[in-house]
């Protein structure tokens, strides 16, 4: 079996609609994939185009946030080229509704709110959290880069057992 199933070059993490119900401020609110595992047949052009940038930042050491691409660094990194989703003929919501309902592999992750927040931010200059009793945290580059680093550190923890299973139970097949 390739070692890339239980470890690949990096995940596409997209960011769900945050839950009602959630736990002690913890709710599952992302899906992360493989993009090297989904063949291109089974996708859309705009979800191809997705999976094959989110993998080309994955192994960028300059301009990748790491293993771990938040489908909002593939647009943040379109937006730096002058282009958007339109420019590929494109709708972002139909992509990461497409690659969530894609009959692929996906880990489904847990995250507080502000990670999930940091996830689904595609602005350019940071997103401004906003607390009861009226405090502002404006989320430097570097608590993004923190919460990469912990979704990356989640999923090389969970996803070789996750796919194993899937191996195990015969829903994947590694040839």
């Amino acid at each position: 079996m390739s070692n890339k199933l239980l470890a690949p070059d990096g995940w596409l993490v997209l960011g769900l609609p945050w839950p009602e119900q959630t736990q002690d401020g913890w709710g599952e609110c992302a899906v992360a994939v493989a993009p090297t595992m989904i063949p291109r047949h089974l996708v859309s052009k705009g979800a191809g185009i997705a999976l094959d940038l989110a993998t080309s930042l994955a192994r960028d050491p300059n301009d990748g946030p790491g293993k771990a691409v938040f489908f909002s660094d593939v647009t943040l990194w379109l937006d730096k080229q002058g282009k958007d989703w339109a420019d590929f003929g494109a709708d972002y919501e139909a992509v990461i509704d497409e690659l969530v309902n894609a009959p692929v592999p996906q880990l489904y992750m847990t995250l507080v709110q502000k990670a999930h927040a940091i996830l689904c931010d595609a602005s350019r200059d940071g997103v401004r959290l906003y607390y009861p009793g009226g405090d502002v945290e404006h989320v430097t580059p570097q608590v993004r880069a923190d919460v990469h680093a912990a979704i990356t550190t989640s999923l090389e923890r969970d996803w070789p057992s996750y796919i194993q299973g899937l191996i195990d139970r015969g829903a994947l097949q590694t040839q």
